[in-house]
């Protein structure tokens, strides 16, 4: 473990990353799984755009909300990994 004088030490730069990027990949896959599902093809399209609209406004909430909780759970695991 290196101690810095001054700045961010790179570990800290590095599971900042690693997280950040899980969470990305995390994004993209439930969207896809989504977009993926017989429901969102056959009957979500033909729903007015204010519905639309409105549902997917509560799917990116609570998305975020996952996606922030699995940020710092994944950085604290690379700190871990990485100071150890």
């Amino acid at each position: 473990m290196r101690i810095a004088l001054h700045g961010v030490p790179s570990e800290i730069i590095l599971s900042v990353v690693g997280g950040s990027l899980s969470v990305i990949v995390y994004l993209i896959w439930v969207h896809y799984s989504v977009y993926k599902t017989k429901y969102y093809n056959d009957e979500f399209k033909y729903f007015a755009v204010e519905k639309r609209l409105i549902i997917y406004i509560g799917f990116l909430l609570a998305n975020l909300c996952v996606a922030f909780l699995l940020f710092w759970l994944l950085t604290l695991i690379f700190a871990a990994l990485i100071f150890v």
